[in-house]
């Protein structure tokens, strides 16, 4: 009984180091980019993608694929303030070590004249991991129908 209880407290006081998983790291680019998207900080979001990352945003006619586009896409987000991302429900597949995929529902809002507009959406992220570590390298979002 005393080798048990000795064996618990020695357990409990050697320090655990817990790592985070694929999944766990990549999600934190997604916190990252709602963090910037509601402070109106186009250069964090623009620095959350990889360079040769593929962008379709949610008002956007056309693809982009690069830096500079997925920049000016983003200087939208300093007019109509203030704007707030809300991340709904979503579901991750890790597709490796270096790959996840984040799938879900989401709601952008701004404000015009005082008033709050909100958009439902829906997004698709890849968030791959390379020399620049996670980095979002497929971004698409669009308006959720009948939302």
């Amino acid at each position: 009984m005393r080798r048990l209880l000795f064996a618990v407290a020695l357990t409990m006081m050697v320090p655990i180091s817990v790592t985070a998983g694929p999944q766990e790291d990549a999600f934190q680019v997604v916190e990252k980019f709602n963090k910037a998207f509601d402070a109106s900080d186009v250069q964090g979001i623009v620095n959350l993608f990889a360079p040769d990352a593929v962008f379709l945003g949610t008002a956007s006619p056309k693809l982009a694929t690069k830096t500079d586009e997925i920049n000016a896409y983003f200087q939208a987000i300093k007019t109509d303030t203030p704007r707030t991302l809300v991340i709904g429900e979503y579901s991750t597949i890790v597709l490796s070590d270096s790959a996840v995929v984040f799938a879900g529902m989401d709601q952008f809002s701004s404000t015009k004249d005082g008033k709050r507009i909100d958009l439902p959406a829906r997004f698709t992220l890849v968030i791959t991991k390379g020399d620049q570590g996670w980095r979002i390298s497929h971004f698409h979002s669009s308006a959720r129908p009948g939302g």
